[in-house]
């Protein structure tokens, strides 16, 4: 089984992911990791990499996702995350869409990034269009329309880990022990 922890930056999709993984005992999946496999297939520094990345020579998204692709070979997978959308149009994995209010994700984002709220918004503004666009460009879809999911959750009134257990359960309650 795959699942995808799709979400809005500050959402808690990491947290959520990695509680969950846990839970289920599925191997766990950032776009940190993959991007730092791609850079070390690339055998050049992140710098170097990411210059290639802007410069279009290569593109990010689709190496991203032939990564991903490749992990998911290999056994079940929790993938999060940017790397998470890309998982949209997969037929047998469970996608999971987690919300929050723009003031609590940017609260969150503040506190794990040791910024202010305001640079916490600014940043929450520069994710949501990026994720936007990137769903947009490669499947033509609208990245907060809940058809796209399996399962929204709203996670700004509770726990990021009572959150990976709504989950767990509905994972549970749908699938048994697949």
């Amino acid at each position: 089984m795959h699942i995808a922890i799709c979400g809005q930056l500050g959402a808690g999709c990491t947290e959520v992911g990695q509680s969950l993984s846990k839970k289920l005992g599925l191997k766990y999946i950032s776009s940190s990791e993959i991007v730092k496999a791609l850079v070390a297939e690339f055998r050049e520094s992140f710098a170097d990499f990411e210059q290639r990345v802007k410069s279009g020579e290569v593109d990010l998204d689709m190496m991203m996702d032939g990564k991903l692709d490749e992990i998911m070979e290999k056994g079940d997978v929790m993938a999060e995350g940017r790397s998470a959308f890309m998982l949209l149009d997969e037929k047998k994995a469970f996608k999971v869409l987690l919300v929050a209010s723009k003031e609590e994700r940017a609260k969150h984002i503040a506190e794990i990034r040791g910024i202010t709220v305001d640079e916490a918004m600014k940043d929450i503004q520069y994710s949501d269009k990026e994720r936007k666009d990137l769903v947009e460009r490669l499947f033509d879809k609208d990245w907060l329309d809940p058809h796209n999911y399996d399962l929204v959750v709203n996670t700004g009134s509770r726990s990021f880990d009572d959150v990976a257990q709504v989950i767990f359960k509905a994972i549970k309650t749908l699938y048994g022990n697949k």
